[in-house]
């Protein structure tokens, strides 16, 4: 996990070992998120985890939420470098641009932090507002990705039809989870049904 400024405490990004505490922070939340559940995420233990005492973690984090929304903000970044890159390599061709960010998307949903991380965030989203707010944060900014490729692609439509588009893939995308995720009971079809799915959606995007 890449250096994060923590954002609750923005003076700890000043010093190097304030830098280093808070991505020890957040890489053991995570972990205890994806190995054990959520629900097994409690600032105690994770300052148990981590050797230290609730006080100095609270010192980062006060409250399970203020750690969500750094959580939240952390994981999304390789997710934006990567689209970056693939971008980069396509840069004259927004039809492949969006077949490399749906693929590379739709592949991380083999990885098991995926498939056990994010749905976690979704059904706590359902009673939690603050949490449903970062993750409709997140998505947003995933979504503008999407956005901005579907505008260079077809700049004739309209700036909310672009913004549907964007939505409706995700939501295709994000959906597999539940199905073709990591250990799924249809893993093993995923691969069968990756360009199935992604030629549709693309096609969608043209006929739209």
């Amino acid at each position: 996990m890449s250096e994060v400024a923590n954002r609750q405490r923005p003076g700890t990004a000043a010093y190097r070992r304030g830098q280093a505490t808070a991505a020890n922070i957040l890489e053991a939340a995570k972990n205890i998120v994806v190995k054990e559940g959520l629900d097994k995420l409690s600032m105690r233990g994770l300052a148990r985890t981590l050797g230290m005492s609730p006080g100095n973690l609270s010192y980062y984090y006060a409250t399970k939420a203020d750690l969500l929304g750094d959580l939240t903000a952390v994981c999304l970044e390789p997710y934006l470098t990567e689209f970056e890159r693939l971008r980069a390599a396509q840069a004259d061709a927004p039809e492949a641009q969006l077949r490399a960010v749906l693929q590379y998307v739709y592949d991380d949903l083999g990885a098991e932090e995926t498939t056990h991380f994010f749905p976690q965030l979704w059904a706590l989203s359902l009673r939690d507002q603050g949490v449903l707010q970062q993750m409709e944060g997140m998505y947003a900014t995933y979504r503008s990705v999407l956005e901005e490729i579907i505008t260079q692609m077809r700049p004739d439509l309209t700036v909310q039809t672009c913004q549907d588009l964007a939505l409706a893939i995700s939501a295709a995308i994000e959906g597999c989870t539940i199905f073709l995720g990591h250990q799924r009971p249809h893993r093993g079809r995923a691969p069968a049904i990756r360009p199935m799915l992604i030629e549709h959606l693309i096609a969608m995007v043209h006929d739209a």
